[in-house]
């Protein structure tokens, strides 16, 4: 029987961090870990803004963003308030991810209206843990091994 509740694969991960590091962690986990989603990255908050003010909703709802806290130029945080000041990004599944797990950052960002906090690197184990925290996220594999993320 099918669920009457709409289901979307999160077809997206934005990930914005100016880390060349943490992109080549992060890439290569998709890869290694065979994780069902493209990961398109950005190294400032104004470029995937910008990105953003291109997409369609139903883009937005097949998609996560990972913001890093601490980029260069701003705080990740401050990018996810300016983010919800906008209705368009009300339902947009958008969090944190930082090398630490320091509970006043983390309160920080939920403050800021983050749906999750994170910590590095971003991988399938941070994608889970993302789904603890978002009751309408949820994880499952394929029958060919790979992760899928699905929304509802």
């Amino acid at each position: 029987m099918p669920s009457a509740t709409p289901q979307w694969p999160v077809k997206t991960v934005f990930f914005v961090d100016d880390s060349s590091d943490e992109l080549f962690l992060a890439d290569f986990s998709f890869k290694k870990q065979e994780i069902d989603a493209e990961l398109a990255h950005f190294v400032d908050f104004a470029s995937f803004n910008a990105h953003l003010e291109n997409l369609i909703p139903s883009d937005l709802q097949q998609s996560i963003g990972v913001i890093d806290l601490n980029l260069t130029i701003s705080k990740g945080s401050d990018g996810i308030a300016e983010l919800r000041r906008q209705a368009r990004y009300q339902d947009f599944i958008l969090g944190i991810c930082s090398g630490s797990d320091d509970p006043a950052d983390r309160q920080t960002a939920l403050d800021a209206g983050a749906d999750f906090f994170v910590t590095k690197p971003l991988n399938a184990a941070a994608l889970m843990a993302i789904c603890g925290q978002v009751p309408s996220l949820y994880h499952r594999s394929t029958s060919d091994g790979r992760v899928t993320f699905v929304r509802q």
